[in-house]
């Protein structure tokens, strides 16, 4: 099964591993919502991970 994380902007990290989802989303996040940069913990960003199908 794979998982993601959708952004409120709508952007959706998906990834087979929950590390996969989580790099992917904090790449988005330097990219484009720098003022969350050192808001969120690596443990926060891993409880919105959802898994699908």
């Amino acid at each position: 099964m794979s998982r993601q994380i959708k952004c409120e902007c709508g952007f959706i990290a998906r990834g087979e591993t929950d590390d996969e989802v989580v790099t992917r989303i904090e790449e988005h996040i330097r990219s484009d919502h720098p003022e969350l940069v050192g808001t969120l913990t690596r443990d926060e960003i891993v409880g919105w991970v959802e898994v699908v199908e």
